[in-house]
């Protein structure tokens, strides 16, 4: 009886099971603000009664989705947690023209940036100053 290579292979096999798994988890990184951008914290976030909040720490915004209706008006409460300057603009697309473009705040500030009633579509929004920190408005309705 071989009990012995068999143990090996099967323990080989765990072993390789297990090493597969850590690599996977690894790299498979978080929810992303933007589809090829794994540096965001993620999340989705809705506008209700025309308001919605949202904040920065850790170079991350709290969340990468913020869905909004189609034809109303809202205001973003953005709030700075870390040390870091940021702030919150909302642009067409990325690169696009801007539809607000929210003041440079630090630490412990928040800021409220109005943005106009907007047409069923995606919108990009982005810290002006660190731009890994992205994510896209979903207007429906």
């Amino acid at each position: 009886m071989h009990l012995p290579s068999f143990a090996l292979r099967r323990g080989a096999f765990l072993g390789l099971i297990v090493t597969a798994g850590l690599v996977l988890a690894a790299c498979g990184g978080g929810t992303a603000a933007n589809p090829s951008d794994d540096n965001a914290a993620g999340g989705t976030v809705a506008v209700v009664n025309g308001a919605v909040d949202i904040s920065a720490d850790d170079l991350l915004f709290d969340a990468n989705v913020i869905q909004a209706t189609a034809g109303e008006a809202f205001t973003v409460t953005f709030t700075n947690n870390e040390a870091v300057p940021h702030n919150f603009s909302v642009y067409t697309e990325e690169g696009g023209e801007a539809i607000a473009t929210g003041k440079i705040i630090n630490e412990d500030v928040t800021d409220e940036v109005d943005i106009r009633a907007l047409e069923p579509g995606e919108y990009y929004f982005v810290c002006d100053l660190h731009t890994e920190m992205n994510g896209v408005i979903v207007v429906e309705g």
